[in-house]
């Protein structure tokens, strides 16, 4: 969650006001990657021990639980997370919209399953609970829409492509090249 509560800063910071520096884009970035290089630690090594406690309790070291599914769904995105950027395919801005995403997937993992009235681990089903996960989800996506609008539309890319100072999306440069001045 912290990982893409930075990434709601960057996309915020970006779109909304002028405060995105490049220093404060690679300093988002840095802490978003490394949020989500201990989130997969701690998510491999609690889902590991949830294991072995279920194994000594229940007598089986997986069942195929929603909850169960839920903690390896948490480890596997922070492992597509951190596959993208080491892989190229996302820089700053798409870490930042893959650790929003994150956020949904940790708030269905947490609260979602629990929901389900099924497995070992159903608390209970919340009628007013689903409201306000899905709300939740809901804005989430929608901060990740509101991040993937062209940079040119973006507050500070727009301030430093007129001073060449921001690194700009390639796409969006191939696709609405600017004015040479």
């Amino acid at each position: 969650m912290f990982a893409g509560f930075l990434g709601i800063k960057y996309v915020t910071a970006g779109v909304f006001t002028r405060s995105l520096t490049p220093e404060l884009g690679k300093t988002l970035t840095r802490m978003i990657y490394g949020a989500a290089c201990f989130s997969i630690l701690l998510s491999f090594i609690g889902t590991i021990l949830g294991g072995i406690w279920a194994d000594q309790s229940w007598g089986r070291f997986w069942g195929w639980d929603p909850k169960e599914n839920g903690a390896v769904i948490v480890v596997l995105w922070n492992a597509v997370v951190l596959h993208a950027r080491w892989g190229g395919l996302v820089r700053e801005r798409g870490l930042a919209c893959l650790a929003i995403f994150g956020n949904c997937i940790i708030a269905w993992s947490w609260f979602g399953t629990n929901m389900l009235g099924v497995g070992l681990h159903s608390y209970g089903f919340m009628e007013s609970a689903v409201f306000w996960l899905l709300t939740f989800i809901g804005s989430q996506l929608l901060l990740i829409g509101i991040g993937l609008i062209p940079t040119r539309l973006w507050r500070s890319f727009s301030v430093a492509q007129t001073r060449g100072a921001f690194p700009v999306d390639r796409g969006a440069m191939k696709a609405n090249p600017a004015p040479v001045t």
